[in-house]
């Protein structure tokens, strides 16, 4: 197994402490903003001055905290590309052009982006909702950071951020729902609806500007500024246990009222998956969200939502390059993605 999805599945193989409501909430992460006074914002930013933001962090947490660094300027388009798809990094860091680097702590889980939108992104994901104790882990890097450099912080607006949305505690959480029970019963612009009058903003699996797809919801706090880090933790996740309440709730009505046709729906995913000699990442993804929703109701026991969450990101397009370790053409993709599906569910 590649080391990008470690913080999902340890190399060890040992499971990892997981938050509630695993059958509907995928993962958690928080992100907090952090620019240092004495280096120009991002707008403002030269190359000398990116550089010694690398060596500056470099100095404070090498040898301090394990894990490894990776510069930008070393890693392959595949590799920026894994990187992303395992949600360690943004779409916008793959992008850029002047040096960047990103720390990875050992548990895989951790990361650190260095010349991003904003001086520093601080991130950590988990599975499960678990805001609050992944919300601890990476508020302790931010403190050992902030005993070393001075951040940038305003008495009356907070941490100052390169995006004004980001003024104020410079904290996104957000939670990655399925809620295939929503979208069946066209409750689902509803509730979302609903989300973004509340100042919530939802995007689809890699953030904002990304295709919703599979029943895969991600939603977080669009406004930082004028909370404190525990009222957003709070907002969040009373939110979502309000998604939560919903979907079981149309989950019940599916089972009670479309029964046959999702048990069919399930199954032929299931068969598709174990006979299929070829398939896309899309297809898969869809196919993979009626088995996750068997796992929720208890149609399918015999395979774990590890398993699943594990599929979900090993069959991405670049992560399924890497777990191969060759590079494939887009139809050679499809072919080592079906051996993959069909080797995972037990098929030889």
């Amino acid at each position: 197994m590649f080391d990008n999805i470690r913080w999902l599945v340890p190399a060890d193989g040992k499971s990892l402490a997981c938050g509630a409501e695993r059958e509907i909430v995928v993962s958690s992460r928080i992100r907090i903003a952090r620019n240092l006074t004495t280096v120009p914002f991002e707008m403002k930013m030269k190359q000398t001055d990116a550089e010694y933001l690398i060596g500056l962090v470099h100095s404070i947490i090498g040898g301090k905290v394990s894990g490894r660094f990776i510069n930008l300027k070393d890693m392959k388009p595949l590799e920026r590309e894994s990187l992303l798809e395992c949600h360690l990094v943004s779409p916008g860091f793959t992008k850029k052009e002047h040096p960047a680097s990103v720390f990875i702590t050992e548990g895989g889980n951790i990361s650190v982006m260095i010349n991003e939108e904003d001086h520093l992104r601080i991130q950590g994901i988990g599975c499960g909702l678990n805001l609050v104790d992944l919300s601890s882990e990476v508020f302790k890097v931010e403190e050992f950071l902030g005993e070393n450099v001075d951040f940038a912080f305003n008495g009356d607006y907070g941490y100052l951020t390169s995006c004004p949305t980001n003024i104020g505690t410079g904290m996104r959480a957000s939670v990655f729902m399925h809620l295939p029970g929503l979208v069946y019963t066209n409750e689902v612009e509803k509730v979302l609806k609903g989300a973004l009058q509340i100042g919530m903003a939802v995007r689809g699996i890699y953030g904002e500007g990304s295709e919703i797809r599979g029943s895969l919801f991600q939603i977080s706090n669009q406004h930082t500024l004028g909370f404190k880090e525990e009222e957003l933790l709070e907002r969040i996740t009373k939110l979502s246990r309000m998604i939560i309440d919903i979907e079981n709730k149309a989950r019940d009505v599916i089972m009670t009222k479309a029964r046959t046709e999702f048990e069919d729906k399930i199954f032929r995913s299931m068969a598709i998956l174990k006979a299929a000699r070829t398939i896309s990442s899309g297809e898969v993804l869809n196919l993979l969200s009626a088995l996750r929703f068997g796992v929720g109701v208890g149609l399918i026991t015999d395979i774990s939502l590890d398993t699943l969450n594990e599929m979900m990101l090993v069959t991405r397009p670049a992560n399924i390059q890497l777990y191969f370790g060759e590079l494939l053409e887009e139809q050679e993709r499809d072919i080592k993605r079906a051996e993959y599906t069909r080797k995972k569910l037990g098929v030889e």
